[in-house]
């Protein structure tokens, strides 16, 4: 006998979105979580003793803000901090830095006044070109039912000037569509940087591969805007006050409780989910189960792939994962004092979160270090100072510090791992005391992970923060599985709603809220079969 209407799989950020939006509407759902608490790869966790940080996820760059009403957020105490600019990019010493002014006169007046018209110009052109994609992207992003495939998409399309548009948004690469607003080779490098650092985020690609313009759109078009908002908290908080939310409505969360695999029953269509097994052999029944993990982790792990088509079976071990990336986490002394090129930003909000992207070459140059398997010999390097902007991540007069960077090798020789990493890191710090000579002087605790750590810990497949990387057969109608793009699986009363499925990675709610749709429309038709009408009927 079923236990519960829903038992969802993960408490990440989607498995909570529908919990919520499935006890609203007075279902009894579980959550059934592997881990201590919520939120998964985005949550507040204090590393070292008075210091928290964001471990994974970090910040709400494509999140849409009229969520946080929708799903009573704000009733829980959450606060997004959206700071006047979300970075600042710098290259080498000659080179002007680009800042990421959030409120658009700003920065238009500080592309004009710093890089000059054509920056302006090639920057407004590039940001009308994005609203072509997101167009595209609005229509489905929210439909339950999933969307078409690109290819569809575009074929759909009559006018041939438009079709060519997504073509090529979704098709080439970043370059290619870069250079028709910014034609000159060498012009306004720490833009560009800027901006094929975003369009290599979450791929296996690199600013010149074909197919890297897509990752280019879905961080300039998915969002409200694309900008760095901070959840006051760190990045956990959001993920605590959905907790607050769905207990609110009486969603039972069992922490500390992994599964070992989805339990089926035959029937004369198929096979049936019924529940979940627990490690212990504990066993928990539903009538609906939802799969937050990845598609490799709910089918190829916790399923019995005799039971699925083989077509199917074939189309998940096809999904690329291959995404290599580093994460160092620092308690320091106190917030540093730049130099050179940099100076200007002390004392500003500027200096929060600075960014050595000198280039797309540079990214160019790390990438197929990385596909031979090595270390960068110059890495594009992230570098934020969270407690600058939110207090209340320390409990003391000191700071928090995150680096991060792309292309940390994603096959390492046996025994070679922390070698590189340690490697990675030295290269990280020795790019960082160019702008900051002491910064080794400031490190007072470190924590370093690679995507080897998140693959071992929360059981994503090969550390992919993407869930399926972001490339354009594994988006939209392909999303998370060729055919299965509308939140149903080949497995009856089986759902998947994390960041695997449409429209794509994330923090951002949607692929929960869809989700929780579909499942929604199941249990009423559940509830329509056995009703007493149709049983005498």
């Amino acid at each position: 006998m079923s236990e519960y209407d829903a038992l969802i799989v993960g408490a990440g950020h989607n498995g909570l979105t529908c919990a919520i939006e499935l006890a609203r509407a007075g279902k009894k759902v579980v959550i059934i979580e592997k881990t201590f608490g919520p939120g998964g790869q985005a949550a507040t966790r204090e590393l070292f003793p008075g210091f928290k940080h964001s471990v994974g996820a970090w910040a709400l760059l494509i999140f849409r803000e009229r969520l946080i009403k929708y799903l009573e957020l704000d009733k829980e105490g959450f606060e997004l901090i959206r700071p006047e600019s979300s970075f600042t990019v710098f290259g080498e010493e000659e080179q002007t830095p680009f800042i990421g002014y959030t409120d658009p006169m700003e920065l238009a007046n500080h592309l004009v006044e710093d890089h000059g018209f054509g920056a302006m110009k090639g920057f407004q052109d590039f940001s009308k070109q994005m609203t072509v994609w997101k167009k595209m992207f609005d229509k489905y992003a929210e439909d339950p039912a999933g969307a078409p495939t690109l290819e569809e998409i575009i074929a759909q399309e009559e006018d041939p000037k438009l079709r060519e548009t997504l073509g090529l948004l979704n098709y080439g690469s970043a370059m290619e569509v870069l250079r028709k607003f910014f034609p000159n080779e060498g012009e306004f490098n720490t833009i560009l940087g800027s901006l094929c650092a975003s369009a290599v985020d979450g791929t296996h690609k690199g600013p010149y591969t074909k197919g890297s313009a897509l990752s280019l759109a879905y961080h300039y078009g998915a969002g409200d805007t694309y900008d760095f908002k901070i959840p006051k908290g760190g990045i956990g908080s959001l993920s605590q006050c959905m907790e607050k939310v769905a207990k609110r409505y009486g969603v039972e969360i069992r922490y500390k409780t992994p599964i070992t695999h989805f339990i089926t029953e035959t029937t004369e269509a198929g096979h049936k989910v019924t529940g979940v097994e627990l490690k212990g052999g504990e066993q928990v029944h539903a009538k609906t189960v939802v799969s937050t993990l990845d598609a490799w982790n709910t089918f190829i792990d916790k399923c019995d792939t005799s039971q699925l088509p083989t077509d199917f079976v074939s189309a998940v071990e096809d999904i690329d994962y291959t995404n290599g990336y580093i994460q160092i986490h620092l308690a320091i002394r106190e917030l540093p004092t730049f130099t050179k090129q940099l100076e200007f930003v002390n004392g500003t909000e500027q200096s929060w979160l600075v960014a050595y992207i000198p280039s797309p070459d540079n990214l160019h140059e790390s990438w197929k270090e990385y596909q031979a398997g090595e270390v960068s010999s110059n890495p594009a390097v992230y570098c934020y100072f969270p407690s600058q902007l939110d207090s209340t991540l320390t409990d003391n007069d000191h700071h928090t510090c995150t680096l991060f960077a792309h292309y940390f090798p994603t096959e390492t020789p046996k025994g070679e791992h922390k070698k590189m990493k340690l490697e990675m890191e030295s290269k990280m710090f020795d790019r960082m005391e160019k702008v900051i000579p002491n910064f080794r002087d400031l490190i007072m605790d470190k924590a370093v992970f690679t995507q080897h750590y998140f693959a071992r810990n929360f059981g994503v497949t090969k550390g992919d923060f993407a869930s399926g990387v972001l490339q354009p057969d594994q988006m939209f109608g392909n999303r998370a599985v060729p055919n299965y793009g509308d939140y149903t699986t080949p497995l009856e009363n089986l759902y998947l709603a994390g960041a695997a499925c449409h429209p794509g990675p994330g923090v951002t709610c949607i692929p929960g809220m869809n989700g929780a749709k579909v499942v929604l429309n199941a249990l009423e038709t559940m509830e329509n079969q056995t009703a007493p009408e149709a049983v005498s009927a």
